[in-house]
């Protein structure tokens, strides 16, 4: 333990930094190594490689990239959350796609810094979240409240909501990404007769008979970000 105060040892943090650039995820160990309440730092190159030191330990924060190969930082936030749902995680990327923001704070994470941080912000950000908060860069703060803001005034303004099964918006969000019917049924595991029902049924929901407009109500419904 780094830390005595008073003959009592605060609580310390443990941190698994998830990124694929051997440079930068070892100056990230090295700065969080100087930070007195991080007792314990290691690091993954992947997604998979965090699964799997999550395994063997308990980490508290999980500092994640968004873009890695083997698996990236989305698939691997949802894995984590699942299994994992003590070690928190902070996305810590050189993204600020607002897609990437809100598909990564919808599945749950507690944190997102971008790279461009210092030391400083990153310390905030830790330890903010390792006593039960939230932390946001500010510009990611700003593209999070302006989703959240547009999803109220869609919800406020449609008073019967469109009843869609969670695999209808599934499809509605693989549309809105322009992929077409085998790479959906492919991605899915479907057939592409099962996936074209599915979009039968959304337009016939939706009221439209083409994907413009199934984009169109994904956009305003806050189900996706161009």
């Amino acid at each position: 333990m780094k830390v005595m105060e008073k003959g009592k040892a605060k609580k310390s943090i443990s941190v698994l930094v998830v990124d694929d650039h051997p440079l930068y995820r070892q100056g990230i160990k090295r700065l969080l190594n100087k930070i007195p309440l991080v007792d314990k730092c290691e690091e993954a190159e992947n997604g998979q490689q965090a699964i799997q030191a999550l395994e063997a330990f308990p980490y508290d924060i999980v500092l994640l990239d968004v873009q890695m190969p083997v698996m990236d930082g989305l698939e691997a936030a949802a894995i984590i959350r699942n299994r994992f749902p003590d070690s928190k995680i902070i996305v810590l990327t050189m993204s600020d796609s607002k897609r990437q923001i809100i598909e990564m704070l919808d599945l749950g994470v507690v944190g997102y810094v971008l790279k461009s941080t210092d030391g400083a912000e990153l310390t905030d950000a830790i330890t903010l979240v390792k006593d039960g908060d939230h932390y946001l860069s500010k510009e990611v703060k700003e593209v999070w409240n302006q989703y959240l803001s547009n999803k109220h005034q869609f919800n406020r303004t449609v008073p019967n909501k469109i009843d869609l099964t969670a695999r209808e918006v599934e499809i509605i969000i693989m549309i809105c990404k322009q992929m077409n019917t085998l790479e959906i049924a492919e991605k899915l595991s479907l057939s592409q007769t099962t996936v074209n029902t599915h979009r039968y049924h959304i337009m016939k929901k939706l009221n439209t008979d083409n994907v413009v407009g199934i984009a169109l109500y994904a956009v305003k419904a806050g189900l996706f970000v161009p």
